[in-house]
């Protein structure tokens, strides 16, 4: 029997249909294909397989009051994000180190790329000034305070553009005994790193005067310490108001930060792993992505603390070649690669960090509450492939183009079928009472 078809396929034969003739759309084609070759390598499915997401997949409740721009409720970090290590003696001593080297120290000589990010106090200087009276200042570092981060800028004359936003419970005159630990710490989330600036209240404005140190370089991989240095210059303004003018020393150990990304702990989450309907739908390798997913109810202000379904994501791995975007993010693109490049796939691919966002799902109904596979299976994954752009579905009993796992699970290396690698997930798609891993 023959069944015509519109978009990508002129022509394909299938067993398993109720009519002789049927229009598929191009998305309809695509499922149609896939379906008849998993069922080809694999045999008949399991009605009742629902490819991992079952009951098991709970929806965490996260409802204390959290902004999109930080969150300081660190009573309720645990679970998650995956708390960094407190600031040690020895790490403030290896940047104090560094930036005594020189070594061409300069402002803003590197942009640090994350956009969610803890932000942890290292260093509080205790450099005094002079003023342009001559008179002197006392230690600069109390001066310093309201941090801010954004990719905006700080004119000469102290005022921001663009976007900023403010780094709360940072002030560098407030040392205390919590100083370097998580207790003094926050988070930024779907924030900016790019830039940096203090607010001095000697001249009552913002300055952007720092360096970077890359914590590879002495030690602390994936950690930038941020190290600002002191300036006023509001006499430039007001040049009879010398007492609101300080020249800089360029040290950059008036106020040091640390900043280090913000991984989301998913103990509690899944492992989604996905097929992405290339040319080849018949290599079943379930890797073209891989994403870590967990569901929770949060109330953020950005809504007026309505309850909100949330998923914090993780992109893992991109073992395809086509354009394909999770919950609204292009993976590759978040790689920071090209999107013929494979990510994290073992063979002839490049290694590149996780890469961590949180999407919002829509509003609660409590009188329809939705279960966390719900939850999860609405998060779009989506394939452009030609002029087709597909969004990848599961259905119970049907062949699955993304499968729910656990988040220890060892995806399969490139072109490797999962069959290969996990010998038993033939049964299990015959049985879903079947361990297969």
């Amino acid at each position: 029997m023959k069944k015509i078809i519109f978009g990508m396929f002129a022509l394909l034969s299938f067993t398993a249909c109720n009519h002789d003739i049927e229009t598929y759309t191009p998305q309809e084609a695509v499922n149609a294909k896939f379906e008849s070759e998993f069922v080809k390598t694999f045999g008949e499915i399991d009605k009742a397989q629902t490819w991992g997401f079952d009951e098991s997949i709970k929806v965490l409740d996260y409802t204390q009051t959290v902004t999109r721009s930080h969150d300081v409720n660190r009573n309720q970090w645990s679970g998650k994000y995956i708390i960094p290590a407190n600031v040690t003696a020895e790490e403030e001593q290896a940047v104090l180190n560094k930036l005594a080297e020189g070594n061409g120290n300069r402002d803003k000589n590197l942009t640090i790329p994350y956009t969610n990010f803890f932000v942890y106090h290292v260093h509080k200087g205790t450099d005094a000034y002079n003023d342009h009276n001559g008179n002197n200042i006392g230690v600069a570092s109390d001066k310093m305070n309201h941090l801010q981060c954004g990719s905006g800028t700080v004119g000469e004359n102290g005022v921001q553009s663009g976007f900023w936003e403010h780094i709360n419970d940072f002030n560098s005159g407030q040392q205390n005994a919590n100083w370097w630990t998580i207790e003094g710490a926050t988070v930024m989330l779907e924030s900016s790193s790019a830039n940096f600036a203090y607010h001095n209240s000697t001249d009552s404005k913002y300055h952007d005067t720092y360096t970077v140190i890359d914590g590879a370089t002495i030690g602390y991989p994936g950690f930038y310490y941020v190290c600002f240095d002191f300036l006023a210059n509001g006499d430039i303004e007001q040049p009879s108001n010398k007492n609101m003018g300080v020249d800089r020393n360029y040290n950059y150990t008036d106020w040091i930060i640390r900043v280090s990304p913000c991984e989301f702990d998913m103990t509690d989450g899944v492992r989604i792993i996905a097929e992405d309907l290339g040319a080849d739908v018949s290599d079943f390798d379930y890797n073209d992505v891989v994403f870590d997913a967990k569901v929770a109810i949060e109330n953020p202000a950005e809504r007026n603390y309505q309850n909100t379904y949330v998923a914090y994501i993780v992109l893992r791995a991109a073992g395809g070649t086509l354009p394909l975007t999770v919950g609204g993010k292009e993976v590759h693109e978040a790689f920071g690669v090209s999107t013929n490049t494979m990510v994290n796939t073992r063979r002839n691919t490049v290694s590149k960090e996780p890469v961590s966002f949180k999407m919002y799902l829509g509003d609660v109904d409590y009188s329809n509450p939705k279960s966390g596979a719900e939850l999860v299976k609405s998060i779009p994954v989506i394939v452009k492939n030609g002029n087709n752009v597909i969004e990848l579905e599961v259905e119970t009993g049907r062949a699955p183009e993304k499968i729910a796992v656990d988040t220890r699970f060892v995806w399969c290396d490139e072109r490797e079928p999962i069959y290969t690698r996990y010998t038993s997930f033939p049964n299990w798609v015959k049985d879903k009472s079947v361990v297969w891993y």
